[in-house]
This record gives structure tokens, sequence and C-alpha cells, in this order.
């Protein structure tokens, strides 16, 4: 399934499907936007199923609930709602439209990519672990944004993300939904792709 957000000054288009013979995907996510910020999240539930799901989707409530927050802030939040439950990994990143500046957050294997329209890249490594209630040391890293940027967050059932030239030439996501989420191009696995252009 592909979601489509727009509030004018960031466009997100957001691709989930579930692992092949799986009924349910154990991946979720948000798109948050205010008259200052968004917010953008991908958790990915331990495991694969309905178990998987839950966490996801705990971690992801929990966001939608702190979205105010610092993005430290809301990892914390989240950590702390996964304690009894099977855990998840995930990436929070806040786009702050007041002071052109975009915050990321992240425990485990949710990668995060940003490319600025003269072809700076920004990739940070995911840090190791996994949200479930334990202690955790979370981080986050700032960095100035200029419009024509766009970026991704994905689990790791995506093996080649969408190639850089392609995500800085398109006006819309949306309007290059074909390219960007092709068919049969992502089946091995619980998926989410989320792709951002400002």
């Amino acid at each position: 399934m592909i979601s489509y957000y727009d509030d004018g000054k960031i466009e997100v288009a957001i691709l989930e499907q579930a692992k092949p013979g799986k009924t349910c995907c154990g991946d979720a996510h948000t798109v948050i936007h205010t008259e200052d910020y968004t917010v953008c999240a991908v958790a990915d539930g331990l495991g694969s199923g309905e178990g998987a799901l839950q966490s996801a989707k705990a971690a992801i409530e929990t966001i939608e609930m702190n979205h105010h927050a610092t993005v430290e802030e809301m990892m914390e939040a989240c950590n702390e709602s996964l304690l009894f439950m099977r855990g998840a990994v995930m990436t929070i990143i806040k786009v702050d439209y007041v002071q052109s500046e975009i915050c990321y957050s992240n425990v485990g294997n949710i990668g995060f990519i940003f490319h600025f329209p003269d072809g700076k890249t920004i990739q940070p490594i995911p840090s190791r672990g996994y949200l479930s209630g334990k202690k955790q040391t979370i981080k986050s890293q700032c960095f100035k944004y200029q419009k024509g940027s766009a970026f991704l967050l994905f689990s790791d059932g995506i093996q080649n993300p969408p190639p850089k030239h392609l995500l800085l030439k398109m006006a819309s996501p949306k309007k290059v939904a074909n390219e960007l989420f092709p068919a049969d191009g992502y089946a091995i696995d619980d998926v989410t792709l989320l792709v951002g252009k400002l």
C-alpha cells in the first residue's frame, strides 16, 4: 500500500507491504505535519507477523502522543512503551521549518539517507540494538537543510533504495511513484520505504 502526505512544505510517499505469505506487515510508520515542523518515523517490530506489528504500532502511537518533544525524548518514550513487548527498531526525524533544520535519532537497522540539492549526502550508520524498555543510550544529530533536498527512511527489507539522481530530479514523490516503488522491487521481507522531498 502506498500513502501520500503533503503540507505544502514537505511531500512524503510511503510504501508499506507485508512479507510474502504473511497477512500483516510488522512495520509501522507515521508522518505528522504541524505549522512549525513535520515528524516522520519508521518502526520495524522484531520478527514478523502480529507480534512484530504490535511492537511497531506501540512505538508509532507513542510518537503520535509526543511529537512536540525532541527526537531523543520521543525515542526514550518509545523505548519505555515497549517494556514487556517483543521490541522494535526505529528511526525518527523531525523537520523544523523555523530553524531550517532536521534532527535524527535511531536505534537499530532502519536506514536514513539525506541528499542535498548539490549532491552532498548524509547517511548515518544505524546504531546497534533495539527498543525493549531496557536502558538505552539514545543519541541524535541535527543539521541544516535546503529546499530541494530529498530523503529516505527504510526498513531492512529494502536492499537497494532509490538512487540519488531520481530523488533529486523528482518534483514530487507522487509523480514518480512507479519508479520509486516498482511492483516487483521489494518482495523478500516486510518492507517500509518512506521518500520525502523538501
